[in-house]
Parts: C-alpha cells; structure tokens; sequence
C-alpha cells in the first residue's frame, strides 16, 4: 500500500478560499468596467445621425468592436463562475477530508491507548504470583478496555460455579451459580460467549447483563466472567471488545487453572 506521505499534498483550504476572493473580486472590476461602456454607447446610439446617405459614423465600427468584445467577457465570466464553483466543491471536499482524518487519527490514538493497556493487563494475569493478582488484572481489563464497572469472576466446582470476585454488583443472588442455568450457567457449560446484541437472549434473562464469556483452560472450562451495564462513554460492545472477551477466556482461564 502506497505511503499517504508520497503523495503531493493538495493546497490549503485557506489559500484556495482567498484565491477564490480575489478572483471574485477582479470579475466584479471587469463586469463594472464593462457595463460603463455599454451605458456610454447606448447613450451614443440615441444621438441623430446628420444627413441621410452620409457616410457611416467611425463609432458604429467601435460600438460593433466593443458589442463583441463584451460578449467575449461574459463568456468569460460565466467559464470564470463555474471554474470558482468547481474550486470552492473541492475546498469542501478538502476540508471534509481533513475531517475524517482527524477523527481516523484521534480513533487510532484511542485503540493504541487500549492496546497498550490490554498488554500491561495480559502480563500481568501471567505474571502475578496469586490467584489475587489474576482476578485482579482481569477486573483491570473490563474496566479500562471493555469500559464496565460492573462485573463478576467465577471458578467452576463440579456443577456449580462459585463466586471469586464481584465489583459493582450485589453478590448475593449470584453467590453460587449451577452450570447450565441462565446465561452464566448455560455460558459455562457451552463454553462459547454470551454477548447482548449479538446473541439471542434466553428467558429469562438479566436486561442489564452485557456478556459472559466462560474462562477455559485447554478444553476444559474452569470459570466464567459476567459483565453487566456499561460505561456511559461505551453503548455497545463492538468487534474489538469481542477479540478482548476471546483472549480473556483463554489467558484468564489458563492464569487461574495454573494458581489452583
């Protein structure tokens, strides 16, 4: 793919607007200068012509000359209006452009600041020394890159999963959890993801519940991670929180399979 750099950058905005002034400008002069002379031949051609079958008058020559000069020019004008119509289309299209490349420009700052975040999470789910560490590096990602405070960390016991860590929600009703019941049931015992707006959603069925992703390591799944409301900055889950839901199920999963 071709560097955008190699490319000759096209002119300012800026400078093509105030070309486009000053020849806006110019053709005003033109077109003034242009109607004074009409004026002053119209105003020649009313005056009596002395004595029938004297010679033609010099001026009719001159008016004729000027007649089709002044037709020249509005020819002129109306190619020099429509040449300032296509420049001031491509000023637009220029500054649209500039648009879409800052906001391209700011979507990428924004994805690398995740990325980097998510790397720093990742090492430490393989890094920390306790199952302490592993839940909380996994909380640290879904609440700097998945963006919710809402969350909720099972490890699997036979038929049943048991809650290791719940922030943001009351960890009551969700204390113990039997494989196959509602969707943090049914997701472990699947072993495939549960994400609101790209699945269907059982009854019944928690409106504020966003995902589950079961946590696997190897073939086997040894937990789940239930994500409620989202962050009021994030509406909806998109393709790059489902790439981060399959890496947590398999690094979260493996991390705490291997601090048993």
């Amino acid at each position: 793919m071709a560097d955008p750099r190699d490319r000759t950058p096209p002119p300012p905005p800026a400078a093509a607007g105030q070309d486009l002034q000053k020849m806006s400008e110019r053709l005003r002069e033109v077109i003034t200068s242009l109607r004074s002379e009409q004026q002053r031949l119209a105003s020649e051609a009313t005056t009596p012509v002395p004595g029938r079958g004297a010679p033609s008058d010099p001026g009719e020559h001159e008016r004729r000359r000027l007649t089709s000069e002044l037709a020249l020019a509005h020819e002129a004008i109306a190619h020099a209006n429509a040449e300032r119509d296509r420049l001031r289309a491509r000023v637009e299209e220029l500054e649209a452009e500039q648009r879409r490349l800052s906001d391209d420009y700011v979507a990428a700052q924004e994805r690398t600041t995740e990325l980097a975040q998510l790397f720093v999470a990742l090492e430490r789910l393989h890094g920390g020394r306790s199952r302490a560490d592993v839940v909380a590096a996994v909380q640290e990602i879904v609440i700097n890159v998945v963006g919710s405070e809402e969350l909720a960390l099972f490890e699997r016991r036979g038929d049943s999963l048991d809650l290791l860590k719940a922030f943001g929600v009351d960890p009551g009703p969700i204390h113990t959890v039997a494989v196959g019941e509602g969707i943090i049931g049914r997701a472990a015992a699947s072993g495939a993801a549960w994400i609101a707006g790209r699945d269907p959603a059982p009854e019944p069925c928690d409106p504020e519940l966003s995902a589950c992703i079961p946590l696997r390591a190897g073939d086997a799944t040894v937990g789940a991670l239930a994500i409620w409301r989202l962050l009021g900055h994030k509406p909806i889950l998109d393709e790059q929180d489902h790439a981060v839901f399959d890496l947590l199920s398999t690094h979260a999963g493996l991390a705490l399979a291997l601090r048993a």
